[in-house]
């Protein structure tokens, strides 16, 4: 039997339907927007979103629909009556206008000068400036996290200032995740911020927390349309450790997208995985320039890395891990966090991870396009061939088989032992929930077990077998 190492096939196999049904389970939760052209050409059943200069409208209709609450966390909104994004000022104030509550934080040391456009009543706060804190980076809005339907709930974050370069020239991605429990914990974040949790309230500035004196929010794992996705604030939840175990993951392929890249860690990791049998890229802005960062991806990645040299910023802050591998974990890992030190130890950011390959897909169309229009090369396709559902596992001592798989509410599981162990195995849902637990109580080289599955939804689940001090893990398809 070949020897395959559990842990890697633990990473083979916490992964994403890609099926027709996960693709749009995914997309009715979460939508990505891009500002730039995209190759749809890479698409593997969902297009990418191309916005042309209208990100501004595409943030106003949403808080058009706001019904209760609207908090802001915005870096810097750089606006006037006269200009496109002026827009967004006045959608604000006529969710006021109709009771919405509104609460609004800004960096301290940035213009804002949007911030005029504003209704004199609307309660804004600024982040401190000066000490050992630096800038409060985030860019989000969340929307509707009181509302009794929890479909309301909304959080827009990604990468982009507001301002009219943002919009037409800069490039740059945004999102938004239809989720109660993740609109939930990035409230508790702005509170934190706040020094209060009243909505519509004043801030409490004596009560305010920032940067380093901030604690760290409760939840970190959430379940969005069956997909796993990670939440991640700096400078409290050491993001920068976060991000190199995420590098490490990438089996087949990994891209970066990056404004500010001065880690030299992460470029290390970067080349580790290349080194490893990955094919990696990156797409940095001329601002990265004059770091070591920078000197050890241009001597590693070469030709794959493409450098933005042009009037306007390549403001995106992004990673995809595996978007060529469905049977890996693909993801994407997004949000305000340029991977800098002071990102890391010292602003206010946000990072959110999406574990799905729809998602990761179409983030690998915007990239695609933009290597291409950046370094004039086209980017080398990966190809992996991947066979997902009914085929066994193994490692050394196991092999493993659930049928059938993609299954409606049951499933057999058949396992072959080459040692004599007791057997025990069970199914946990993606965010490690326990749903069913089996133990084979005879001594014996193969077995069979039947799961039957009730009142659970659609999804993505995992099977755990062991036999003495070896495992393996299986993903399970559930389907309606």
């Amino acid at each position: 039997m070949k020897r395959i190492n559990t842990l890697i096939y633990y990473a083979l196999f916490v992964v994403c339907c890609n099926t027709a049904i996960a693709q749009k389970d995914i997309v009715s939760k979460i939508k990505v927007f891009f500002n730039h052209p995209v190759d749809t050409t890479r698409s593997t059943g969902i297009k990418a979103t191309y916005i042309t200069n209208t990100l501004s409208d595409t943030m106003s209709a949403y808080i058009n629909r706001a019904k209760y609450t609207v908090d802001v966390a915005q870096y810097d909104y750089t606006a006037y009556s006269t200009s496109g994004v002026g827009k967004f000022a006045t959608a604000i104030n006529n969710a006021y206008t109709r009771g919405v509550k509104i609460r609004w934080i800004y960096d301290g040391s940035s213009p804002n000068s949007g911030l005029k456009l504003l209704n004199k009543y609307i309660y804004t706060l600024g982040s401190p400036v000066g000490g050992v804190y630096n800038i409060m980076h985030n860019k989000f809005i969340i929307i509707d996290v009181e509302s009794p339907d929890s479909n309301d709930a909304i959080v827009w974050t990604g990468s982009a200032d507001w301002s009219s370069y943002m919009e037409t020239g800069d490039y740059n991605n945004n999102l938004t995740i239809q989720s109660k429990q993740l609109a939930i914990a990035y409230t508790q974040e702005f509170d934190f911020m706040w020094g209060d949790t009243t909505h519509g309230g004043s801030p409490n500035t004596t009560l305010s927390k920032f940067g380093p004196y901030k604690p760290s929010v409760t939840n970190h794992l959430f379940n969005v349309g069956g997909s796993k996705v990670e939440l991640y604030f700096s400078p409290t939840d050491s993001v920068n450790h976060q991000i190199l175990s995420h590098i490490a993951t990438a089996n087949t392929d990994i891209y970066s997208a990056m404004y500010a890249f001065s880690e030299d860690a992460d470029a290390n990791a970067i080349v580790s995985a290349k080194n490893s049998g990955a094919f990696a890229a990156c797409v940095l802005d001329q601002y990265s320039l004059s770091y070591n960062s920078y000197t050890i991806l241009s001597n590693y990645i070469a030709t794959n890395l493409a450098l933005y040299t042009g009037t306007d910023i390549y403001h995106d802050k992004y990673m995809i891990v595996d978007p060529s591998n469905p049977c890996s974990d693909p993801f994407v890992w997004t949000g305000s966090h340029n991977w800098t030190g002071s990102a890391n130890t010292q602003n206010d950011e946000n990072s959110i991870v999406i574990h799905n390959d729809t998602i990761a897909n179409q983030y690998y169309q915007s990239f695609a396009e933009d290597f291409l229009v950046i370094s004039g090369a086209p980017l080398d396709t990966v190809h992996f061939a991947c066979v997902l559902g009914m085929a066994p596992i193994e490692n050394n001592n196991i092999v493993m088989n659930a049928c059938p798989n993609p299954f409606t509410n049951k499933t057999i599981i058949t396992y072959t032992l080459s040692l004599t162990e007791k057997v025990s195995a069970n199914v946990s849902d993606i965010m490690g929930r326990k749903i069913a637990t089996l133990v084979d109580n005879d001594i014996q080289a193969a077995g069979e077990h039947q799961i039957e599955f009730k009142g659970i939804s659609a999804g993505i689940y995992l099977l755990n077998i062991q036999a003495g001090e070896n495992s393996l893990v299986k993903k399970l398809v559930q389907v309606k």
